[in-house]
């Protein structure tokens, strides 16, 4: 059986999802595109046997052709187009973030809840890295101790050049890193801190390429304190959930 993909969005990683689902997966196909850059979905749409470019997301979702949804779009968009597709009773792959706030969140977590089963999947994929795997499976047997302190360093070398935001840095780079927290020790977050740096007055000096990027993006630091699940939410929450 080949699953019928509709990705919405074509930018660089809805590209990138669409060269895996093409080249190396095997059992889906890539059968329809839509992004709001209309001439950049033909051109991918073109690169693909058979696919077809809808004018809308929601025409994308409402295609009979269309098994499952992957929205790789703006994630002010996740929203609309993540409730679509479980109103449609189609599973969906979610880039990061899910939504930009966590009363959207919920909405998606509660419409996914009244649809009775679990059709949401965000695009958390370190949990699935052989490297992380080993570290989760060692700290689960005990063999290195009972863990005290976690240190993530995540590092962009360059951001979009239109659109970024500071609170972005939070909700599309480090929110892998506040996911992994809570994976890795089975622990909810309870408290975080940001720490934002002052801007330069060096900023823009041409030698300093790195530190225009970094003051491009706001680069913020962020500390966590987990502790144990509680009730309504845990480690094997939907990733929405908190």
């Amino acid at each position: 059986m080949t699953v019928r993909v509709g990705v919405i969005g074509a930018g660089m990683i809805g590209q990138d999802h669409i060269r895996r689902i093409s080249r190396v997966l095997t059992g889906g196909a890539v059968v329809a595109v839509n992004d709001v850059d209309a001439a950049r979905a033909g051109q991918v749409a073109a690169g693909l046997p058979g696919a077809v470019v809808h004018a809308t997301a929601q025409d994308l979702i409402g295609d009979g052709d269309v098994d499952a949804v992957l929205v790789a779009s703006w994630g002010p968009a996740h929203e609309e187009q993540v409730l679509a597709a479980i109103g449609a009773g189609k599973p969906v792959f979610c880039e990061k973030p899910l939504a930009p706030s966590s009363g959207a969140c919920l909405r998606i977590v509660d419409a996914e809840v009244a649809h009775g089963r679990r059709c949401v999947q965000v695009g958390f994929m370190r949990r699935y890295d052989a490297g992380y795997q080993a570290m989760k499976a060692a700290l689960e047997d005990g063999s290195i101790g009972a863990p005290l302190l976690m240190h993530c360093a995540h590092r962009n070398p360059s951001v979009p050049p239109y659109g970024f935001t500071t609170e972005m840095i939070i909700s599309d780079s480090a929110v892998h890193e506040i996911d992994l927290v809570r994976w890795l020790f089975g622990e909810e977050v309870v408290a975080a801190r940001i720490f934002k740096p002052r801007r330069s007055g060096k900023a823009g000096l041409p030698e300093e390429p790195l530190r225009r990027a970094a003051l491009a993006a706001r680069r913020a630091r962020i500390a966590l304190t987990a502790r144990a699940p509680g009730p309504a939410c845990g480690p094997a929450s939907p990733p929405a959930c908190w």
